[in-house]
């Protein structure tokens, strides 16, 4: 990986007896050794593949509470303060926010700043430790702490590059949502002193519809839609999991030749979608399977199947299938004993 470090380091957040949080700050840069190097690469690696990131934008005016962590950066990016200051500055914002929003979250609070193909990245966020079991060279068992940087739940990015060359942006800030949903959304954007940008989900759900409905529109071929489904499905999957953007001149390039201008001038002045955006999975599974659940009843199929193996009647509301799954097949002939 073409990933060069320039600034890394660490801090502490603990409770104390009190049950209240408190910040341990480093006074130095942590030494770029091979551990730490590894760190920061698995730390990018899995940030770019999360697809639960939301994007936000600095807010144009501060609302009264709002951090004054865009001060901070600008102060580093400018050179008037060093990293360290910077980061520690920040680590205080983050305690604040933590305690007010009563998220009692101890860990190791992480700030890099590194260069990935010519983009400078601040990554920032909160890591938890784990305890786990491990050899010694001596044969002996013994307890250590490890981070599982899968689970990361608080952690933000900026890329830097956008923000300095391109300010009107909507998403050079982004932030992992977490398991706590909006509460950690408001959380974060208060934090950062930003506001919501780019929508990444409607992002996706607005392809989806735009791709239905101009198939529909240009009356292509069932067999002809599907295909040209498919093919989009299968391009967003490569760059979900190549944690980058879908551009939308691939995706028109996924239809037959003639129709790839159409569509791409079809989803600009029609939906308003923008040129690229990161990918979701859920709202991509949609391009080629129904899926619905609700009342007990959970359902998911191919959209080929729709009028070979599986029938709708919407005057009843009714659902007829063909050769059932062997599997469910063999459940409901025990049931039925």
């Amino acid at each position: 990986m073409s990933l060069r470090i320039e600034h890394v380091i660490l801090h502490h957040l603990r409770l104390g007896a009190d049950g209240a949080l408190t910040a341990e700050t480093r006074g130095e840069e942590l030494l770029l050794r091979e551990q730490v190097v590894h760190l920061v690469e698995q730390l990018h690696q899995t940030y770019q593949q999360k697809s639960n990131k939301s994007y936000a934008v600095f807010a144009s005016i501060q609302q009264e509470g709002s951090s004054d962590f865009k001060t901070l950066l600008t102060s580093f990016i400018e050179k008037d303060a060093g990293f360290i200051s910077f980061s520690v500055a920040a680590t205080n914002i983050l305690l604040d926010k933590l305690a007010k929003y009563d998220i009692p979250e101890e860990g190791v609070v992480i700030f890099c700043k590194y260069n990935v193909v010519g983009v400078d990245y601040i990554l920032l966020g909160l890591l938890g430790r784990e305890l786990s079991i491990t050899l010694t060279p001596t044969l002996d068992i013994e307890e250590v702490n490890h981070f599982d940087v899968s689970k990361m739940q608080l952690m933000a990015r900026i890329d830097l590059t956008e923000y300095q060359l391109s300010p009107d942006s909507n998403r050079y800030l982004s932030f992992i949502k977490g398991r706590a949903g909006r509460k950690v959304a408001d959380f974060f954007l208060e934090f950062l002193g930003a506001e919501e940008g780019l929508d990444q989900a409607m992002q996706n759900r607005l392809l989806v519809k735009a791709l239905h409905t101009f198939c529909q529109e240009e009356a292509l071929e069932p067999e002809a839609s599907l295909e040209s489904k498919a093919r989009v499905q299968a391009y967003c999957k490569e760059q979900l999991q190549a944690g980058d953007d879908i551009e939308m001149k691939a995706v028109a390039a996924c239809l037959p030749d003639e129709k790839a201008d159409d569509f791409y001038a079809f989803v600009e002045t029609e939906f308003g979608l923008a040129d690229s955006f990161p990918p979701s999975r859920s709202a991509l599974r949609s391009l080629t399977k129904y899926v619905g659940s609700g009342g007990g009843v959970n359902l998911s199929f191919d959209a080929k199947l729709l009028g070979e193996r599986i029938h709708y009647d919407p005057t009843t509301d009714t659902l007829t299938l063909q050769g059932i799954p062997p599997n469910l097949r063999d459940q409901l002939q025990q049931a039925m004993k």
